[in-house]
C-alpha cells in the first residue's frame, strides 16, 4: 500500500481522449470557412469590403482544454465530418472546402518559444516568422536553423515564410496548412522584449502588433489561424486588437457534463499493454461508470485538465490497493479528502490567490453567480472598463456556455478548500465557499420564491454569527422569551446546507401544495435529530411542499435548551398578501408533526418554533399584529381560533417593516422585474445590478 505521502499522486497513468467538442469545431469550421471564402477580399482582389477578419481564439486559463483542442482539431474535423458538420456539408461549396480541410497539415507552434532576435529593429514580426520556422522544422525532425539566413532568405516576405514552411514541412502548396498559436499570453510579460508600436499616449499594445501580422499572413492563399492562451490583456470585445480591425471569435471549450464525462471514461485507455478502460479500474460490479462520472462532475465541475488530473489520482491510489471502487460513496470521500483537493486543485488557483485589490473586490459576486447558477451576458459590464466575462478568465475561473451571447460561472468545488484557507477571505466568501461545497445546487433560481428564501437564509446566516448587535435578534429576544435564551451569535460561520428542490422539476408554490403530505412519522425525527447539526442553516429537501423553507438549530450556552426554528418565506407575489389561511397551512406542516413525532415524547428542553417572513401581509393579518411583529406561545389560538400553538412551541409572525431587515424593497422590487417574464423564466433578466444590490445588503447591517 503507498504510504501516505504517495497515496494521492497525479502521476499520469491513461491516455486520454477528446470529448464533447462538436459544437466547437463547428463553429471555428464556420470561421476557417469565411475566410477561405472572403480571401480575395483581404488581399484588396475585389472592391467589396464587408468582411472582417475573425481568428478563433481560446483565452481561458489551465485546464479548460485550450492546447489538447488546437492540436487535436483537424482530427475532431474528421470525426465529425459525417455528423456534426453535416448540415454545414450540405452547401456544395462548403463540401469541397471540408473535404479539403480533413486533409490538412497542422504546424502547432509554441509563443513561449517566441525570442527577440538581433538587430531589433526586425521585432516581432520577424520573431513570429522565425519562431514558425524553428516549429516547423522540431515537427519534421530537422535542426534549428540560423536565424540570419532565414532573415535573409525571407526579408520579412510573407509568401516566402509560408513557401518556406510548406517546403520544411514537404506539403504542396495547394494543401490547407493550419497554424496553432498556443500561450498567446507571454505577450502580457514581454513589453520589454519587442519594439512594439506606440499610441498617442505612449502605450503599447503588444496583441495589436500580433494580430496584425498574423492579418497579414491571412492573405496568403491555403493558410489559417487558431490561437490559444492564458490572457490578461484581450477583453471580450477586442479593444486591444481593434487597430489590427481582427475580430476574435472565442471558442466555449464547456466544461463536461455527466454523460460526456462517461465517454470520457469508456475511451480513456491506460497505459499499459492491455491498455484497459480507465472505467474498468475504477469500477466494480456494484459502482457504475455513470456514478462515477457524476461524482468526477460534482468535484471537478467537469473542467478538462481539472477532470485528467482526478482521474490520474484516483487510478494511483486504486492501483495501490489492488481494489476498484465499490460504491460513489466511497468514491467521493476520496475526492473530499482534504489531501485529495489541495493536491490537485493546487496547480489551477495560482492566478486567484495572487489577484489585484480590484479584481479580487468581485469574488463574493462570482462565488454568488456560481452558487446560484445565475447567467451573465458577455457584455455584461463590472464597471465601465470592466467586463465580467473578462474578470472571470483573469481570475482563473471557468466559464459555462449557455448559448453564443450567455454563459454561467464555474467554480469547481476542489478549489473550495484552498480557497477557504486564504486569510483574506471574508466571512462572506466563506459562507458562499461552504455552501459551494456541501450540496450541488440544481435550478435555485427558477423560482422567485427560491431566490427569496436563498437571501433570507444567508442573510440569517450573518446575522446569527456576527458579533456586532442586530436589530432582527434584538427583535426576537423581545418577542421571544425562548430565543432570549439561546447561544448568539453563533460560534463559527457555517455555509448554508442548499438541497434539491421541487423546483428543480419545474414544479412551483400552488393551492394544491395546501393539501400535500408532511413528513412521515420517522422523518422529523431524523430531520431534527440527525440532520441539522447545530449552527448549520439548511433548507430541505421539498422545502416548498413539506416543511419550512428553511430550518436552523440554536442552543442555549447555559441551560440544556434547544431551539428549532423554520423560516417560512412567503413572498408578496399575491397582491392581496397573504391571510391567516396561509399563515395556519405553515403552522400546521411544521408545528403540528413536530410537537407529535418528537416533542411530545421529548425532554422539556426541546423547543420549537416557526418564523413567517411575509412580504405582504393581508390587511386582515395586519389588523390584528396593529402593523407590529407578534409572537405566539404555546396554548395561544391564532386566525379566529382555528390553530393552537403547540406545547414547546412558538409561531412568529414579522410585520412588512421588520422583514426589511432581512431583505430590503428595492431587492424585492428587483426580483419581481427579474422573474416578471414568465412563471417559470430562465431568469435572463437579473441583471448585475440587482446581484450587486444583493451582495451589499448582505455586506451591511450584519
Amino acid at each position: 500500500m503507498a504510504s501516505l505521502d504517495e497515496k494521492w499522486e497525479a502521476v499520469d497513468n491513461f491516455k486520454s481522449v477528446v470529448v464533447d467538442r462538436e459544437r466547437d469545431v463547428v463553429r471555428v469550421t464556420k470561421e476557417l470557412y469565411d475566410l477561405h471564402s472572403n480571401r480575395e477580399q483581404l488581399r484588396g482582389v475585389t472592391s467589396s469590403c464587408n468582411y472582417r477578419l475573425t481568428i478563433p481564439f481560446a483565452p481561458h486559463l489551465f485546464g479548460s482544454g485550450k492546447t489538447t483542442f488546437a492540436r487535436t482539431y483537424l482530427e475532431l474535423v474528421q470525426r465529425f465530418g459525417e455528423t456534426s458538420l453535416s448540415t454545414f456539408a450540405s452547401d456544395p461549396l462548403k463540401r469541397t472546402f471540408l473535404e479539403k480541410l480533413k486533409r490538412a497539415s497542422l504546424l502547432y507552434a509554441d509563443l513561449k518559444e517566441l525570442k527577440p532576435t538581433d538587430p531589433k529593429e526586425r521585432n516581432l514580426e520577424w520573431a513570429v516568422y522565425y519562431l514558425l520556422i524553428k516549429a516547423a522544422c522540431l515537427q519534421s525532425g530537422l535542426p534549428q536553423p540560423d536565424p540570419d539566413e532565414c532573415f535573409k532568405e525571407l526579408k520579412l516576405r510573407s509568401d516566402a515564410l509560408v513557401q518556406k514552411i510548406r517546403s520544411i514541412l514537404n506539403i504542396p502548396s495547394d494543401q490547407y496548412l493550419l497554424v496553432a498559436f498556443d500561450e498567446v499570453g507571454v505577450l502580457d510579460e514581454s513589453l520589454d522584449e519587442f519594439h512594439f508600436k506606440r499610441t498617442h499616449d505612449g502605450r503599447v499594445r503588444p496583441y495589436n502588433d500580433f494580430f496584425g501580422i498574423i492579418s497579414q499572413l491571412c492573405k496568403e492563399p491555403d493558410l489559417f489561424f487558431i490561437v490559444v492562451g492564458k490572457s490578461k490583456g484581450l477583453s471580450i470585445k477586442n479593444y486591444v486588437s481593434s487597430v489590427s480591425k481582427v475580430i476574435l471569435h472565442f471558442i466555449s471549450l464547456s466544461p463536461l457534463d455527466a454523460s460526456s464525462i462517461v465517454e470520457f471514461l469508456e475511451k480513456s485507455l491506460l497505459k499499459t499493454p492491455t491498455q484497459v478502460p480507465v472505467c474498468n479500474v475504477l469500477c466494480s460490479s456494484s459502482f457504475s461508470v455513470n456514478e462515477l462520472a457524476d461524482s468526477l462532475l460534482e468535484c471537478t465541475g467537469g473542467v478538462p485538465g481539472l477532470l485528467t488530473r482526478a482521474v490520474n489520482m484516483l487510478l494511483n491510489y486504486i492501483i495501490a490497493r489492488s481494489q476498484p471502487f465499490i460504491s460513489k460513496e466511497e468514491c467521493l470521500t476520496c475526492m473530499n479528502d482534504y489531501d485529495f483537493r489541495i493536491i490537485c486543485a493546487e496547480p489551477f488557483v495560482e492566478r486567484i490567490l495572487n489577484l489585484d485589490e480590484d479584481r479580487r473586490s468581485v469574488f463574493d459576486l462570482l462565488l454568488m453567480m456560481a452558487l446560484y447558477r445565475i447567467p451573465s451576458k458577455v457584455d455584461d459590464r463590472l464597471t465601465s472598463e470592466s467586463f465580467l466575462y473578462d474578470a472571470v478568465t483573469e481570475m482563473g475561473l471557468y466559464r459555462y456556455p449557455i448559448d453564443e451571447n450567455t454563459f454561467q460561472v464555474l467554480i469547481p468545488k476542489v478549489f473550495v478548500v484552498i480557497f477557504k484557507n486564504d486569510p483574506s477571505i471574508s466571512s462572506l466568501e466563506k459562507i458562499l465557499l461552504g455552501s459551494l461545497d456541501v450540496e450541488p445546487v440544481d435550478c435555485f433560481f427558477y423560482s422567485k420564491c427560491r431566490v427569496f428564501e436563498g437571501i433570507v437564509a444567508l442573510r440569517l446566516v450573518l446575522m446569527l454569527s456576527s458579533k456586532n448587535r442586530n436589530e432582527l435578534r434584538e427583535l426576537l429576544c423581545q418577542l421571544s422569551p425562548i430565543w432570549k435564551q439561546m447561544k448568539l451569535p453563533i460560534s463559527t460561520i457555517s455555509p448554508i446546507h442548499y438541497m434539491k428542490s421541487v423546483v428543480s422539476s419545474r414544479e412551483t408554490r400552488s393551492e394544491s401544495n395546501k393539501s400535500r403530505r408532511t413528513f412521515a412519522n420517522t422523518e422529523w425525527n431524523k430531520i431534527i435529530r440527525e440532520t441539522l447539526y447545530l449552527e448549520t442553516i439548511y433548507i430541505p429537501l421539498d422545502a416548498t411542499s413539506h416543511s419550512p423553507d428553511i430550518i436552523f438549530k440554536l442552543q442555549s450556552p447555559v441551560e440544556p435548551k434547544v431551539l428549532t426554528v423554520g423560516v417560512a418565506c412567503k413572498g408578496r407575489w399575491r397582491s392581496e398578501g397573504i391571510g391567516w389561511s396561509d399563515i395556519i397551512d405553515e403552522a400546521k406542516k411544521f408545528l403540528d408533526p413536530v410537537y407529535d413525532q418528537v416533542l411530545s415524547s421529548a425532554m422539556d428542553y426541546h423547543h420549537c418554533m416557526l418564523i413567517i417572513v411575509s412580504t405582504k401581509l393581508s390587511l386582515n393579518v395586519s389588523n390584528e399584529l396593529g402593523n407590529q411583529s407578534r409572537c405566539y406561545s404555546s396554548g395561544m389560538f391564532i386566525g379566529n381560533d382555528s390553530f393552537k400553538v403547540p406545547d414547546h412551541c412558538e409561531l412568529v409572525i414579522l410585520c412588512e417593516r421588520d422583514v426589511q431587515m432581512l431583505i430590503d424593497e428595492e431587492v424585492l422590487n428587483g426580483l419581481e422585474r427579474a422573474f416578471g417574464v414568465s412563471h417559470n423564466p430562465t431568469f435572463w433578466d437579473f441583471g448585475l445590478d440587482l446581484l450587486d444590490r444583493i451582495r451589499n445588503s448582505f455586506l451591511s447591517g450584519n
